[in-house]
């Protein structure tokens, strides 16, 4: 079984060659750090994340802060994302429970881009590079 990293990096690797052979097709060849940018910026299916990874990590930042457990920048984005999404469905059904709202989010709503750094981009694109050369 594959894990939600695996399953995030399959996708995240599906559009790198579908923009590569896109453009590919029309006679460009677009440098790898475009292509990177332009799918980066795209909306993933979903957070790619579990429930009870989601949960401890949302507890953990409400106990101690987001600064002292969450290092990287784009991480923290991607938390207060996950954070918005659950206060939003909360404001909207007041009555319902951080759970069912977390529950929801990971089911049923999506991240705005994919919160990947450019240096993992970078290694996960790095050894499909020869296979995107030759679609």
């Amino acid at each position: 079984m594959k894990t939600m990293i695996e399953c995030r990096n399959e996708e995240f690797l599906r559009r790198c060659a579908a923009i590569f052979e896109r453009e590919y097709k029309s006679g460009k060849v677009l440098p790898i750090d475009k292509i990177i940018d332009q799918v980066l910026a795209m909306q993933p299916r979903s957070h790619y994340l579990t429930y009870d990874t989601a949960a401890r990590r949302l507890h953990k930042i409400h106990r101690l802060g987001i600064e002292n457990v969450v290092k990287e920048d784009i991480a923290r984005d991607m938390w207060r994302e996950l954070q918005t999404q659950i206060d939003e469905y909360l404001a909207q059904y007041p009555k319902r429970s951080f759970h069912k709202a977390l529950s929801f989010v990971l089911n049923y709503r999506r991240p705005s881009r994919f919160y990947i750094s450019r240096d993992s981009a970078r290694r996960i694109i790095a050894p499909n590079i020869v296979q995107c050369l030759f679609i």
